[in-house]
């Protein structure tokens, strides 16, 4: 009998120990976190013929969660597990203690005679499993006795959970690295891409900025954005009332480039395609369009509204152009609408986004700035051209009646007796004369004035003597000193020879600065005429005994009309201007140095004849005083 009941504890041992052996190798599928445990558990109760297979975690102590379990409906597992009890001090460490003061909420447990086997894993944290319950329904269908195996089933279990948690923590790392990889990938292609966009509005901006050329800016305007942001692109002026003129149409295309020309020409605003461009026009904001036969708006993230469907048949003309999508952007400066700038794309991998439609907007920004200079510029040039004519026909028209004054005057001059009976008489003939005199000044210096501002002023450098001169530029205003009695000066230091100058215009600006200096210095003063070497060039200084210039005074002497309240009456003040201007041509400098009540030195500079190897007079750089 004993034999028999050996024999029978035998099988049963080896039974227990195949079931194990195949729960075992089971648990090596738990390694890999992308595997089912409630595959594993719901094994583990059909080979032990358990009524429920429970896991638990304690993310905190006592405190016990479901992590998985087999033989639980979705609404039991749903079910909050309250709190465990913690077992009296003295029970603590006994044996059959593992689910000691825990109560399971679930309806498939409440049965008589439910038996449940506690296994600790000793998991912690949310992701450490805690318990393995093991549930029958009566008495398990093995001994008390081989409850020892079925902790090293447990263990076994505890082990294949932390190498899964290993490996699933490994997992997450990698999917976490790739996660930053993309993410720097990402950051890097958007920098990337910022970075062309900001290299391709300063190009922009170079080659907007490269002229003032009206029509040729509106070409620029377009060229730019094809092909780096689209595949052809349109600009619409505002130029006339209710209408638009279509002034460019730039396409990468070679092929499609004179297709591309029929569009441009006037248009009524209320008809004009695409109808994106009305929309600009009314809104002044910008839009960004998807024409009928794109893909659709929305699997790009766009509004409805912004689908546009078929115009008309007048549409083919931009659909041969490949018209999908298209993004257009207000050119607005001051406040004031001048037209509408369009980027379009014709091919489904060139995609229109919020990106794109800003880089759009920037464009439209400095291109309205650089379309409006240049209007405003041939409008200057209007007006200068406008200006020029008037001033050289009523120039033309002044000289001839002021000529007969002057030939009738100097006439009046000789036909006078020199007797001092003659002297009343003769002193109105002169103020005639000197009124002659300063009306043809005036009429030489506005249309110095013209010339100057239209650019067309011309100098014809050749070398000259430098005493000649400042020579002949005092004998031009000796008359006039003597009048008020001053005592002029010259002197021409040594090391200055020839200046590389415009005779003409140099006797100009010396006649000009020379007779501001006699008008303002008081009678009985004095007006010095100096040239001296200045490095490579002739430094030329006209000193005066004059009131002199208020410091506040000094920055603006050199503007055109500006004249100080207490010497309005004695001038234009185009003299000081055109003298500037003058010297600006040949390529030297002017300025002044004064000190009230001590008189003012005007200096300028010309270039030197042969000036290499000039040593003498006063080292360049320095600027000389009164």
């Amino acid at each position: 009998m004993a034999s028999d009941e050996d024999h029978e504890i035998q099988e049963e041992r080896l039974a227990l120990l195949s079931v194990l052996q195949e729960l075992t190798v089971a648990a090596l599928d738990l390694f890999d976190p992308r595997q089912s445990m409630a595959i594993f558990l719901e094994r583990l109760a059909e080979r032990l013929s358990c009524v429920a297979v429970i896991v638990l975690v304690e993310p905190t102590p006592l405190a016990p969660r479901l992590l998985d379990a087999a033989g639980l409906s979705a609404s039991s597992r749903a079910l909050p597990i309250p709190p465990r009890v913690p077992p009296p001090a003295a029970a603590a460490g006994a044996p059959g203690d593992e689910g000691e003061g825990l109560c399971l909420p679930y309806p498939e447990l409440a049965r008589l005679g439910l038996v449940t086997w506690h296994f600790s894993l000793e998991g912690q944290g949310d992701s450490g499993a805690s318990s393995l319950i093991l549930c029958f329904e009566g008495e398990p269908p093995f001994a008390p006795r081989y409850r020892g195996m079925m902790r090293r089933l447990a263990g076994t279990f505890r082990t294949a959970l932390v190498h899964r948690l290993l490996y699933a923590r490994m997992i997450e790392n990698e999917r976490e690295r790739a996660r930053h990889l993309a993410a720097a990938e990402a950051g890097r292609a958007a920098a990337e891409a910022a970075q062309r966009r900001a290299a391709f509005l300063s190009e922009a901006s170079r080659l907007l900025s490269s002229s003032l050329n009206y029509e040729a800016t509106l070409v620029r305007v377009a060229r730019l954005p094809v092909p780096f942001v689209a595949d052809w692109c349109m600009v619409d002026m505002m130029e006339r009332e209710a209408m638009l003129r279509r002034a460019v149409v730039v396409h990468s295309d070679p092929q499609k480039s004179e297709l591309a020309r029929l569009l441009q020409g006037q248009t009524p605003m209320d008809s004009v395609l695409p109808s994106g461009v009305a929309r600009v026009l009314e809104t002044g904001e910008a839009v960004l369009c998807e024409v009928a036969g794109a893909p659709a708006a929305a699997e790009r993230g766009l509004d409805a509204r912004d689908s546009e469907p078929p115009v008309s048949a007048s549409e083919a003309l931009l659909k041969e152009l490949g018209l999908r999508r298209y993004i257009s952007v207000p050119l607005v400066t001051r406040g004031t609408m001048l037209g509408v700038l369009t980027i379009a794309s014709g091919r489904d991998d060139l995609l229109y986004g919020a990106e794109d439609r800003a880089l759009a907007e920037e464009l439209g920004r400095r291109a309205a700035l650089a379309i409006d200079n240049a209007r405003l510029y041939e409008s200057a040039q209007r007006a200068i051209r406008a200006r020029e004519e008037l001033v050289a026909v009523v120039s033309h028209d002044l000289k001839s009646p002021l000529a007969t004054i002057v030939m009738n005057t100097s006439l009046l001059r000789r036909k006078l007796p020199s007797s001092d009976d003659a002297a009343e008489l003769r002193r109105p003939v002169e103020r005639i004369q000197k009124s002659a005199d300063r009306m043809n000044r005036l009429i030489r210096d506005l249309l110095d004035l013209a010339k100057l501002d239209g650019g067309h002023i011309s100098i014809q450098p050749a070398p000259h003597d430098v005493s000649g001169l400042l020579s002949d530029a005092i004998e031009l205003l000796r008359e006039e000193a003597a009048e008020k009695s001053l005592r002029v000066e010259q002197g021409v230091e040594h090391g200055v020879d020839r200046a590389l100058c415009d005779r003409e215009r140099v006797l100009q600006v010396i006649a000009n600065i020379v007779g501001n200096a006699i008008k303002f210095t008081p009678a009985g003063g004095e007006v010095a005429l100096r040239a001296q070497p200045w490095g490579r060039e002739v430094l030329v200084s006209v000193r005066d005994t004059g009131p002199g210039i208020p410091e506040d005074q000094r920055a603006r002497i050199f503007e055109r009309y500006w004249q100080a309240k207490e010497t309005a009456h004695k001038g234009t003040g185009l003299g000081l201007s055109i003298a500037k201007a003058l010297v600006e041509v040949h390529g030297g400098r002017i300025w002044v140095e004064s000190k009230v009540g001590e008189g003012s030195t005007f200096f300028f500079t010309l270039p030197m004849v042969g000036a290499a190897g000039v040593t003498s007079g006063v080292a360049a750089g320095t600027r000389l005083g009164a």
